[in-house]
């Protein structure tokens, strides 16, 4: 490519940068009001308002604040921005802090792009950069609501463009902007300190290397002046310190690396603790939430970087690009490296990390660039002298399939809106529905709930909408909403109408299965996961209250075990309790349901150390309401129990422990079960011999142990029809065995339904989760004759 077209591509490649911002700009405009407001929002403004009041001399609070070892470099701005404008409505503040916050994203971006251009001094590079800051689906939501580890992502890539100019000037002015940007930097998260550390080091290497003894002193003078500069920053911008400067930055070091607060976090399927995470943690949630074409070029460039400091490894101590480059690499690595060693306490994944990508995305595009060259040095090596253009070229085609990379990455932005913080790549399995909600945390923000909540408002536009508070639903989402919706919106303990359900861990909300006859009213999913879910708790509020009366009545013609507050009625399946007329404030206390097995080995793992299941719940989470009624009603587990202890609130007002005689009769039908299936060859022998009819796949083995029973049940169904199954290949009917299955008399049978849609074949087995080896014990398909027999009693059900 000659001179003047490569002219003429950069001119083009810099004006699509600025468009590109332009229709970012564009976009978080229209879309400010698809995001809710996460409780840190309210949290940490709350926090500014303390630290300003402080700061003026109006109170001490700040002094004894939980929040008060945290800084408001940002939160102040943002609160100064609000009081500028005259703002009092909650909803045109959160809405002017998600603007401010996805400009200052969008301020990282140009940032990234800025230095991409310092650094390898190509347009189409700085291009590359800014696509891969701003289109990592996860940051690009977090920008909207996430008002710490976003702005100090976007702070920390500001901080390295100021560092890179710093170094390049070598002047005290220079070095002066680049301490306060990381004095900065440090205010927002005390993390900040590692790049001020490295400043002084690389800058402490400058002067060993000085020519003479002023270009030493020169040097060295530039450090104090950075020093100097970032050190005072820090202290004005961080009113906490001005009392005892030392003690108080002392404190909030070792709170932001041992935070007190104990919040179990959903990792690979096992609830790991969040002060003892395993070293694995946070690379393997940054390997399956970066998109792959910025994860696929970070590979790239460490690779190079490490073939090129091979061959000049003097360059890593001068002033160079590989030297910046070494830089990125530490401030990716060492962050990290430090979580692990000191076990920092960290939720949700790798949020408080998020500012590494600032850095991986700068090598990233020195991946990108590495490969440029590379393709451009082997087709120059094979080119004809008469087509000089072609090493170019080449080159060209590089960045064509990053191009191509980065619309696939665009793809996946726009599809999951409004929730791209729940994006994951393809290195986990995101085809199979509710495998991820299992497995990983996914909407710890509860954005979610703000869709819930005006879905509540547009259905019921005239009616004061009572939702039963819990972990927080009734302190942020409300915001964003309009004032006359906010005035309809009454959180209540455990009397309202709606129960909104998020599927999370059952200490925070969730997962929660819905009441047997509350109807599911809306429902968010993403990946197939659901991520959130409205429940009619009030049945007056919907449609379907016929099962609910049919239940009452049943349970109306027979004898109670137990007359108090709440009659309580046993059978074989469930558990219930009624109570006729019933006000709200009946349902106010927990009821208490503690179910001991025949067999302990029938416990779930966590709870075979106390000997029982622990079924308890608030009435909105197994009740409805009707005609002046309550019901609540929890299915009993599908092993033998020998007794229950039931009770209603704390300390206990009433209270019932009692064996069960049914337990024989359970006995007898499991025995009178094995026995008709043993009568009959097995379709599949296997470790578990498969017993497939019309109706159910059933799994029998005898003798069996506790051992046999551990790993889960594989269970695949493919329809005949694949338009009973939109979208997806199989149906995962898959299980654990305490679940559906029972053991007795040494013998394990457990059964599932099949699905009603005729089934072509299955695949069953039995595989060990991650935790025990992450292995498939046995699988096996099973081509099922009956498809025939079943699509024709569908055909003539229909008719």
């Amino acid at each position: 490519m000659t001179s003047s077209l490569r002219a003429v591509a950069d001119r083009a490649a810099a004006r699509s940068a600025w468009l590109a911002c332009a229709l970012f700009l564009l976009a978080g405009v229209a879309v400010l009001d698809d995001y809710g407001v996460a409780t840190d929002m309210v949290v940490h403004r709350h926090t500014a308002q303390i630290t300003l009041d402080y700061a003026w001399g109006r109170n001490d609070k700040l002094l004894r604040h939980d929040y008060r070892m945290y800084g408001v470099a940002v939160e102040a701005p943002l609160l100064w921005a609000e009081r500028a404008l005259g703002l009092r409505d909650s909803r045109a503040i959160y809405l002017l802090r998600h603007l401010l916050m996805h400009l200052l994203f969008l301020a990282g971006g140009l940032g990234a792009a800025a230095l991409a251009f310092r650094l390898y001094g190509r347009r189409w590079l700085a291009l590359a950069a800014l696509g891969l800051f701003l289109l990592h689906p996860r940051l690009y939501a977090h920008s909207f609501f996430n008002s710490k580890d976003l702005p100090f992502l976007s702070l920390f890539m500001l901080a390295l463009l100021l560092t890179h100019w710093a170094f390049r000037r070598g002047t005290g002015p220079a070095f002066l902007l680049c301490g306060i940007g990381v004095g900065v930097l440090a205010n927002v998260r005390p993390m900040g300190l590692l790049l001020g550390a490295a400043v002084l080091a690389l800058r402490l290497c400058d002067g060993l290397q000085a020519a003479d003894r002023a270009a030493r002193r020169r040097v060295l003078c530039t450090g104090g002046l950075f020093a100097a500069a970032c050190a005072l920053t820090l202290y004005a911008a961080f009113p906490y310190l001005w009392s005892d400067p030392i003690r108080h930055l002392a404190e909030s070091l070792a709170y932001a690396a041992d935070h007190p607060f104990n919040m179990p976090q959903l990792f690979r399927g096992h609830y790991v603790s969040s002060q003892a995470l395993p070293p694995e943690y946070v690379p393997v949630w940054f390997a399956i939430t970066a998109p792959p074409p910025a994860l696929g070029l970070g590979l790239v460039s460490v690779a190079a970087l490490a073939r090129r400091a091979g061959r000049r490894p003097g360059d890593l101590l001068r002033n160079t690009r590989l030297r910046f480059e070494g830089l990125l690499l530490v401030c990716c690595v060492l962050p990290v490296w430090a979580a692990i060693l000191l076990e920092a306490t960290m939720y949700n994944g790798w949020r408080h990390l998020y500012f590494l990508y600032a850095p991986f995305c700068l090598l990233a595009t020195g991946g990108l660039h590495a490969l440029a060259m590379a393709a451009r040095g082997s087709q120059r090596r094979k080119q004809s002298p008469k087509r000089p253009r072609d090493s170019h070229r080449a080159g060209d085609w590089t960045y064509g399939l990053a191009g191509a990379g980065a619309a696939a990455t665009l793809v996946s932005l726009v599809s999951l809106h409004p929730y791209q913080h729940l994006y994951f790549n393809f290195l986990v399995d995101r085809a199979t529905p509710a495998r991820l909600l299992v497995r990983y945390d996914l909407d710890y923000w509860q954005i979610a709930y703000r869709d819930a909540l005006a879905f509540l408002f547009a259905q019921y536009p005239d009616a004061p909408i009572r939702v039963q508070k819990q972990f927080l639903i009734g302190y942020s989402n409300p915001l964003i909403l309009p004032a006359a919706d906010r005035q309809r919106f009454v959180p209540v303990n455990h009397a309202g109408d709606f129960y909104i359900a998020d599927r999370r861990a059952p200490w925070l909300g969730g997962p929660v299965q819905p009441p047997p006859y509350a109807p599911v009213i809306y429902a968010q999913q993403v990946y197939g996961n659901p991520i959130v879910e409205v429940l009619a708790v009030d049945l007056a509020q919907t449609d379907t209250a016929a099962a609910y009366r049919a239940a009452f009545r049943a349970l109306a013609a027979r004898d109670p075990v137990i007359r108090d507050r709440f009659d309580v009625y046993l059978d074989e399946r469930a558990v219930s309790w009624v109570r006729d007329p019933c006000r709200p404030e009946d349902t106010a206390s927990r009821f208490h349901l503690h179910v001991t097995p025949v067999d302990s080995q029938d416990l779930p793992p966590a709870q075979q150390g106390v000997g029982f299941d622990d079924l308890s719940f608030f009435f909105f989470e197994r009740g409805v309401r009707l005609d002046g009624a309550c019901l609540a009603v929890v299915p009993r587990p599908a092993y033998p129990v020998r007794h229950l202890k039931v009770s209603q609130g704390g300390p206990v007002p009433w209270q019932a422990d009692f064996t069960l005689p049914p337990a024989r009769a359970t006995a007898h039908a499991y025995r009178a079960a094995y026995r008709s299936l043993a009568a009959q060859p097995p379709t599949h022998r296997a470790p578990f011999d498969v017993y497939v009819t019309p109706s159910t796949v059933t799994f029998a083995k005898a003798p069996c142990t506790a051992a046999d029973a551990r790993p889960r049940f594989i269970v695949h169904a493919a329809p005949v029809n694949p338009q009973d199954l939109p979208g997806l290949p199989f149906h995962n009917l898959g299980f654990g065995f305490p679940a559906r299955g029972a053991r007795f008399d040494g013998i394990c049978l457990a059964s599932i339904p099949r699905p009603a849609y005729p089934v072509r074949h299955l695949t069953v087995g039995q595989w060990l989760p991650e935790a025990e080896g992450r292995a498939v014990l046995w699988q096996v398909d099973l081509p099922l004759p009956l498809a025939r027999a079943t699509a024709h009693e569908h055909r003539a059900a229909y008719r």
